[in-house]
């Protein structure tokens, strides 16, 4: 058994608050012992008006894991991530992974314009008689000639950056098309068109923007274009088209806070040691939004999901006090609310062949009556694999998630594992209660001696994990995403 670290002096940040300065918060000091009223400290921190409700890529996600980094070091953690080359090859150790976000912004309306086989020339309204998404970089594309597909037979044999496909299909046949080609998605083609039909859009000035998405430095997606009304019933005409998107990607650029607990091992199987568990969480939120004249705009995100990164951080300093068998990976992410993009982002570069098992915390501020009340949990996807057999033969009390009919299993970081096939499952204490996504999700709606017992029953299931013999692993047939 190792000693509880000591804990570690936190450097203190100004930051310019409200027009006052003020100092940045300091995590509290390093303790192995799950304590309700440190819970509730780091809720008040990253719930607070002053982190305007974490929504990626802007300035408050950065401050959020500057305190969760600086968290992660008290607690005894190595640093997970790096910059540059993975520091075997040389590269420095860090406790944060890059996410390469982008975000698109518009300024002006976007503009098509269609030349038909005659040579006329139009220009067509955005909303009545084309959509787009995404709208990728901000420069104009084209002119190109349009390449009309209906089958694979109209597909040309090299087709590139210089390509406009235009699509006399239903969605689902352009998407297998599209794959067939090597292009998923429009990747690595200027244009994609489809004729949706001749009932025309509403009137829209410009595409909403905000909207974050990966820039991954794999091959540009084309920009999707949906022909509506009088452009998609004239469709067959078009022999060349120019896209003025109106605006485009703007970097926003944000990053995961990454820690490691190495592994001991045990005398009969040292091997164990190599074998890595990811606990996770995300620590980002929706940010400001509803109507303008409102006494309150922050979506503070109190439940959703400062709970949940709360008790990791707990379970954290629990685990470092006393290092697992098998090594442990925390991942606080970002961007889950805006598409699960800082989880999708560390599983393309983690080393996923060590991973056995991913356990994510979501909303555990708030007890369910439905399985019990204070400090009692539920697992999503139980039936799926024998994760929550092990944890509950832990004496847990953990079941199965009563509210199948939301597909929770399906909607936090967990499932970008699954889709690697590897176990992933979440922990959770409650539902879509009313102040979900809402300015009343604040730190004082939530239950700490309901958070500081779960947190509790939290970490016997996570040792159950990362201490047993046996591993987590699916049942026959599963994962099945399809049902």
């Amino acid at each position: 058994m190792h000693p509880s670290p000591a804990p570690l002096a936190i450097p203190v940040l100004l930051l310019l608050v409200a027009g006052s300065e003020s100092e940045e918060p300091a995590p509290p000091a390093s303790d192995p012992a799950i304590q309700g009223e440190v819970l509730q400290r780091h809720v008040e921190v990253l719930a607070s008006d002053a982190m305007e409700g974490r929504l990626a890529g802007s300035e408050s996600t950065r401050r959020a894991s500057a305190y969760l980094a600086a968290a992660l070091e008290g607690a005894g953690l190595e640093p997970g991530g790096w910059t540059g080359s993975a520091p075997s090859e040389g590269g420095e150790s860090t406790w944060f992974q890059q996410v390469p976000l982008v975000r698109q912004e518009f300024d002006r309306d976007p503009v098509l314009t269609l030349v038909d086989q005659a040579g006329e020339e139009s220009s067509i309204a955005y909303g009545v008689e084309f959509l787009l998404s995404p709208a990728g970089p901000d420069r104009v594309r084209g002119p190109y000639d349009v390449v009309h597909v209906r089958s694979a037979d109209d597909l040309p044999e090299e087709c590139g950056p210089g390509t406009a496909l235009l699509f006399h299909t239903g969605r689902s046949d352009q998407r297998r098309l599209l794959e067939e080609a090597g292009h998923p998605d429009g990747v690595g083609l200027g244009l994609v068109l489809r004729a949706a039909g001749s009932r025309p859009g509403r009137p829209t000035r410009r595409p909403r923007g905000g909207r974050l998405r990966l820039s991954d430095g794999e091959a540009e997606r084309a920009p999707g274009i949906t022909l509506r009304g009088p452009a998609s019933d004239a469709a067959d005409s078009w022999a060349r088209v120019t896209l003025d998107p109106g605006g485009g990607d703007v970097p926003a650029p944000d990053r995961n806070v990454v820690g490691i607990i190495r592994g001991r091992g045990t005398p009969d199987r040292p091997e164990l040691a190599d074998e890595v568990v990811v606990l996770s969480a995300h620590f980002d939120h929706i940010g400001i939004g509803g109507p303008e004249d409102a006494e309150d705009r922050i979506r503070n995100g109190a439940d959703d999901d400062a709970s949940g990164v709360a008790v990791l951080l707990e379970l954290a300093e629990a685990l470092a006090a006393e290092p697992p068998v098998r090594t442990v990976v925390v991942l606080l992410a970002t961007a889950e609310e805006q598409g699960i993009l800082g989880t999708r982002w560390f599983v393309r570069e983690f080393p996923l062949t060590s991973v056995v098992c991913n356990l994510n915390f979501e909303m555990l501020g708030r007890p369910d009556p439905e399985v019990g009340g204070a400090g009692r949990l539920w697992l999503t996807g139980y039936e799926r694999s024998n994760l929550g057999e092990l944890i509950s033969a832990a004496g847990t009390g953990v079941v199965a998630d009563p509210r199948l009919e939301q597909n929770f299993f399906q909607r936090s970081d967990n499932i970008v594992f699954v889709q690697e096939g590897i176990v992933g499952q979440t922990l959770s204490t409650y539902n879509m209660h009313r102040d979900y996504h809402q300015v009343t999700d604040e730190a004082d709606t939530l239950d700490y001696e309901h958070m500081e017992a779960a947190a509790r029953a939290c970490l016997v299931a996570v040792r159950a994990v990362v201490d047993g013999a046996d591993s987590p692993a699916w049942k026959p047939g599963e994962p099945n995403l399809g049902r």
